[in-house]
């Protein structure tokens, strides 16, 4: 049998910079930024601009729909199958990665759990974009357009532009290639059979991921190969809390799948994916759980490792997957974080299991921190009035904004895109 080989080939990018041509040179991505900007024309649009932000610089992009790392297929020019390219090769073949820039959404808010991303700072230190470059995109929308109907536009407004940049790229050769394929592991090494459940939500109301262009809340329990994941096979669409939810960059650099990936053969026999949706409806999590666990049955998976998007109700998903499989035998790794409230006083998680004994914690959304002033704002300053998170009063006399983590970007990421860690004392 022919085993499934994903090439990513990097393009390292060190700097932004407004350009006639969209290209890379010297590392550094140059930005036609009226063709940029045509491309990405829409009726629900008043206006399409943009911006560039790098890390270290004085500037706040608020509010943050989503971030998309530009990547490409050297063999079709397309890539985000369903939503702008076929399926032609998925998970197959050679990926050009603009790997140091992505592309940040924002605009007038759609959702009050959209989030924030300093360019410097403490709030740079706490969201992993920080260290970044970025080409912003601010879409702004017509008067009265409905909430589903902005995020489905901006969403694709994001895609595009990601996908506009890496395919401009496509004749500049890679600094480095990354191959990933799944071997079969000779059975005497006797390695446990893991596998990664990847839990979308799937509840509407701006709560939403999309998998090859199909709104999961359609779609059943799956197995996938990591490499769909890698390859751009889900899109976020969800305005779920800023610190939890995962970015279409998050399941493109999914970290739990590339770590499954090193270890396995010598630590770990990796033998899938198992994509879920989160649904808002106890018939729909009791179906994810009993066909999470089957799956895992039928690949003969050792343990499960699952990690939440979202938080409070998926909690019920991940505490019922956990008693399914546990129950046949599985054992589960539950990723998740804390609502400890602000002084982490209050109960942590919506749900508990006592057949989930292993779970790793990202910390506590509710926790509060102080971001300077910045001198450049991308975006619009006052959706801080409606970010969750922002609690009462967060612009303080001096300027500096008074906010829990739950309002930054994957600042305690269930997937394990952090810059936090635990302390001993």
């Amino acid at each position: 049998m022919n085993e499934m080989k994903l090439t990513l080939e990097y393009i390292k990018i060190h700097d932004i910079q407004w350009g006639e041509r969209t290209t890379v040179r010297n590392h550094i991505l140059y930005v036609n930024e009226e063709e940029a900007a045509e491309a990405l024309q829409d009726p629900a649009f008043t206006s399409i601009s943009l911006d560039i932000a790098r890390p270290g610089e004085n500037v706040r992009i608020i509010p943050v729909k989503d971030v998309i790392e530009p990547r490409v297929k050297a063999e079709t020019g397309e890539f985000f199958p369903g939503f702008l390219g076929g399926y032609e090769g998925i998970g197959e073949g050679v990926t050009k990665v603009l790997r140091g820039c992505d592309v940040v959404t924002t605009g007038r808010i759609v959702g009050f759990q959209e989030g924030i991303i300093d360019m410097s700072g403490p709030g740079a230190e706490y969201c992993p974009y920080g260290k970044r470059n970025h080409v912003v995109l601010i879409a702004e929308p017509i008067e009265g357009i409905e909430p589903e109907v902005h995020e489905a536009a901006v969403r694709t407004a994001g895609i595009k532009l990601a996908h506009y940049l890496a395919k401009s790229c496509m004749d500049v050769e890679g600094d480095e290639k990354e191959e990933f394929s799944l071997p079969s592991v000779d059975p005497e090494k006797k390695l446990p059979r893991v596998m990664y459940v990847n839990l979308l939500l799937a509840q509407g109301l701006l709560h939403d991921n999309y998998v090859y262009g199909m709104d999961e809340k359609k779609l059943q329990t799956t197995l996938m190969h990591p490499n769909e994941l890698l390859d751009g096979a889900v899109v976020s669409g969800n305005c779920v809390t800023a610190s939890t939810k995962n970015t279409t960059f998050d399941y493109e650099n999914n970290p739990v799948i590339m770590e499954l990936y090193k270890r396995h053969g010598r630590e770990v026999d990796f033998c899938g994916v198992i994509s879920t949706p989160s649904n808002a409806y106890l018939a729909g999590k009791e179906r994810g759980a009993l066909c999470t666990a089957n799956i895992a049955s039928v690949c003969h998976a050792d343990a499960l490792i699952i990690a939440e998007e979202g938080g409070g109700n998926p909690e019920a998903d991940i505490m019922m997957i956990a008693e399914a499989a546990e129950d046949r035998g599985i054992k589960c790794v539950i990723l998740l974080h804390e609502v400890s409230g602000d002084y982490g006083e209050s109960e942590p998680l919506a749900n508990t299991n006592p057949k989930a004994d292993a779970v790793v914690t990202l910390g506590n959304v509710n926790e509060y921190v102080y971001l300077p002033k910045m001198e450049k704002v991308i975006g619009h300053a006052d959706a801080l009035e409606n970010l969750a998170g922002c609690g009462v009063n967060p612009l303080q006399p001096d300027g500096c904004l008074r906010v829990r983590l739950a309002s930054i970007m994957d600042s305690v990421s269930n997937l394990g895109i952090t810059t936090r860690t635990g302390k001993t004392y």
